[in-house]
């Protein structure tokens, strides 16, 4: 299928005999490293000091050290996978997954309650972007497109391309909206999302997300191990040299402005020059990693198959 989608929903279903052991029932409690390890974690987000991660059943989790420990947060058990999760402060995010489902927390992610879903349409959503405090974006499959205009109180669904090609990720570039998804989809919003038009693709397998880069390029990435990077805000693109073919899941850009890429067979990738090349980076594990977010100082969390983990970032060259 090609798609976030397909994807995860292999991953869940893959890591579904992992709960079989009891998962501590309470919010609050802390994670032990066994339960932890054998979670399945796809995404992971900063809400101001803290970091949030989602997964499998609708588990979300936090944690106020960098990484270190995690406790459980209050949300809804047993759930749809969640897929994505985005904050628009300290306080406010948005979880989303299978189902169509949106999750809103205005505490930092201690409690979340539901305030978007469409089970009947069978239309997973993938990513969620937060573009100010009003608007806020969450994309998925076959072309699942919903958006709020009121800070995430409430949400409607409508189609903004022809096709059911699925929406993979979404990002802001200044005042321009990006989507990337399958088939080599690329899409543009120079409007708040009001229209949409297409991109010409340098690829026509699937993109799985994109990252805006510091200096007001764009990094896209899925497939393959495919990365093209545009200075141009989506206009052109040049492919980035990397000599792994595991497909890149998902990606991030630090408060330092490193970028990271994360993918299948436990592939780390990171960018210290606006995206313009990748360097491997050693992530301990052979399984398949979702999406990374900063840790500890020098560290990074990487969410994926098997919870989350530390990986040490390498250290910045120094300049003559």
């Amino acid at each position: 299928m090609g798609s976030r989608f397909a994807t995860a929903a292999r991953l869940a279903a893959a890591a579904v005999f992992v709960f079989a052991a009891r998962l501590p029932a309470f919010a609050g409690e802390p994670v032990p490293l066994p339960v932890l390890q054998r979670l399945l974690l796809v995404d992971a987000a900063r809400a101001g000091s803290r970091i949030v991660a989602v997964g499998d059943r609708s588990y979300i989790l936090t944690s106020d050290d960098q990484g270190a420990s995690w406790r459980f947060a209050n949300e809804p058990r047993n759930g749809p996978l969640l897929t994505a999760v985005a904050f628009a402060d300290a306080q406010t995010g948005f979880a989303v997954g299978h189902d169509a489902v949106i999750l809103r927390t205005a505490d930092g992610g201690n409690s979340w309650k539901p305030v978007y879903s469409a089970p009947q349409e069978e239309r997973p959503l993938m990513d969620v972007l937060v573009v100010d405090k009003d608007l806020a974006i969450a994309v998925g499959a076959y072309g699942e497109y919903v958006e709020s205009s009121d800070g995430g109180n409430s949400w409607a669904a409508r189609k903004i391309v022809a096709d059911d090609r699925h929406f993979n990720g979404i990002a802001a570039l200044g005042d321009r909206l990006v989507i990337a998804g399958e088939a080599g989809t690329i899409l543009a919003s120079d409007d708040r999302g009001k229209s949409w038009k297409p991109l010409e693709s340098p690829y026509k397998g699937s993109f799985f997300g994109v990252i805006p880069t510091g200096d007001g390029g764009l990094v896209i990435f899925g497939l393959r191990g495919r990365i093209f990077r545009s200075s141009d805000r989506g206009n052109t693109w040049t492919p980035v040299d990397n000599s792994s073919t595991a497909a890149l899941m998902g990606g991030a850009r630090l408060a330092d402005g490193t970028l990271v890429l994360a993918g299948n067979a436990g592939t780390v990738l990171v960018s210290r020059d606006q995206g313009r090349s990748f360097v491997p980076v050693m992530s301990g594990t052979t399984r398949s990693l979702a999406n990374a977010v900063m840790g500890a100082a020098d560290k990074l969390v990487i969410v994926g198959e098997g919870g989350a983990r530390e990986v040490p970032l390498p250290m910045r060259r120094s300049t003559p």
